[in-house]
């Protein structure tokens, strides 16, 4: 039975107050690899939001409970276990962030959400 593990391994890359940089390491015992897809495992769309709201949470301390929208949503190269993948979140307005995830294989993902005031 393997130990699934919800989020990748961080370390804070660089921080300020309207921006923070983390390199993530996808681990191979992610549960979002279950089932997605057995014979090659992709880290879904859906688990790249979730993370950026939960950093969200952890580097700006903003409530992310209630999501006003999701604008420019792009998902652009594949995200495969053991991949290190920085994430890049910075603060627009009061309640508009950016993010994107990067790394060797090229950019992953791009967007903007907005947190309800």
């Amino acid at each position: 039975m393997t130990n699934f593990v919800y989020k990748p391994h961080v370390s804070v890359e660089q921080q300020d107050e309207k921006k923070v940089t983390l390199l993530l390491t996808i681990p191979e015992n992610l549960y979002y690899f279950q089932g997605h897809f057995p014979e090659a495992a992709i880290l879904p769309g859906v688990a790249q939001l979730d993370w950026v709201m939960y950093f969200l949470r952890e580097y700006f301390t903003v409530d992310t409970r209630e999501l006003s929208s999701v604008d420019a949503l792009k998902f652009q190269q594949i995200v495969r276990p053991n991949y290190q993948v920085t994430l890049l979140l910075e603060q627009i307005k009061e309640n508009k962030f950016s993010f994107k995830y990067y790394s060797a294989h090229g950019q992953h993902a791009s967007g903007k959400v907005v947190i309800a005031r």
